[in-house]
């Protein structure tokens, strides 16, 4: 198989030859170590050349840059991007970084609000790059687009959203139509260069539960987020969700969209691989959690593969489980923990499927 066919076979639950692998490469250092130096941003080019070193199967590449299509630089560590929030940048922030200030907070913020064109020229030019320079690696080439919340949470703020559900529920569900409109547009952009898959990233829960009352979510989120996910789905490629947190009590709902897999699986918010294998493994593909926030970054060597054996023996039998972090590889985490992480994921995720 492919990488590219290997990706989208357990994406698909299906049993590839080996077990897929796939993270998000948010760790200046490890670029520098492997392909030689730091990028400036991140983009698929380079992403695409770390992955190949990391045996990956599949990358995630922004639209037009993380920090949006043309930032405005306030100083030399805050900016504002297209969509007016200020963002300040710290030395461990990359490539995400801190929201301090927001541009809607009331009905009148919201009146005078200019959403940006997702048409604007050059929005495809890092995804072209991307998928041209792929022709010979065949990774399977993923887009990511934001989820009513999570726009409305970068243009308001949480406790701005918070107020909103009791003061001004509609204002929210207008945030929540803008931005569904600007990225059903954006992810047919990305489509239409021949991506494999879309992100819909979409934080829904905190370490201890999900963020609001489920009531709640279905009368003013859910069905925003599933108009969404229809859209994506209807272009032609699988809808791939990520949401950090413990979001047990919305995985039925997420279950009754178009929603092919669920990412990170994050075993610090107590989500059990175990379980969510035995619950939704006949529905979703499963990917992640292997701990980015203990093992990898306190662990040894050996302590990160024992935790990838132990993820590959749980949930990669009868397919459709994808190995990766359960959230990023952030800097906080050895470059040696994160080679050893894909080393036993290359072994152990071929030997899995060689014995069936």
């Amino acid at each position: 198989m492919t990488a590219r066919e290997r990706f989208l076979t357990a994406i698909n639950r299906g049993v590839p030859d080996r077990v897929p692998m796939f993270d998000f490469l948010f760790q200046e250092p490890l670029f520098e170590r492997l392909i030689g130096h730091k990028p400036g941003s991140y983009n698929g080019p380079d992403a695409l050349e770390l992955a190949k070193k990391l045996h990956q199967d599949a990358i995630w590449v922004p639209l037009a840059g993380f920090q949006g299509y043309s930032p405005e630089w306030i100083d030399d560590k805050t900016y504002k991007d297209e969509w007016g929030s200020v963002f300040v940048r710290s030395e461990v922030s990359w490539p995400i970084d801190s929201p301090i200030r927001y541009p809607i907070s009331c009905r009148d913020d919201f009146e005078k609000y200019v959403c940006p064109d997702p048409l604007l020229p050059g929005r495809d030019l890092d995804l072209r790059q991307t998928i041209a320079n792929n022709r010979d690696s065949q990774l399977a080439i993923t887009c990511g687009i934001q989820g009513p919340l999570t726009t409305a949470w970068l243009l308001m703020g949480f406790e701005n959203i918070s107020f909103a559900l009791y003061d001004d529920p509609d204002l929210l569900e207008s945030v929540f139509a803008m931005s569904n409109d600007f990225f059903k547009k954006a992810a047919k952009i990305a489509v239409d260069c021949g991506i494999d898959g879309i992100w819909v990233s979409e934080d829904l829960g905190d370490s201890r539960s999900v963020l609001f009352s489920k009531d709640l979510y279905i009368k003013h989120f859910y069905p925003y987020f599933k108009d969404l996910v229809d859209y994506v789905d209807s272009l032609g490629v699988p809808a791939l969700l990520h949401s950090c947190g413990c979001i047990y009590e919305y995985l039925d709902l997420m279950a009754a969209t178009k929603i092919k897999s669920i990412h990170p699986v994050q075993r610090t918010a107590g989500m059990d691989l175990k379980r969510v294998k035995a619950e939704y493994g006949n529905r979703f593909c499963i990917i992640g959690n292997i701990d980015s926030s203990r093992t990898l970054p306190y662990g040894t060597e050996e302590e990160v593969r024992s935790e990838v054996r132990e993820a590959i023996a749980v949930a990669a039998p009868g397919g459709g489980y994808i190995l990766a972090s359960d959230h990023s590889l952030h800097d906080g985490i050895s470059v040696e923990n994160i080679t050893a992480m894909f080393d036993e994921g290359l072994k152990a995720g071929t030997a899995i499927y060689a014995r069936s």
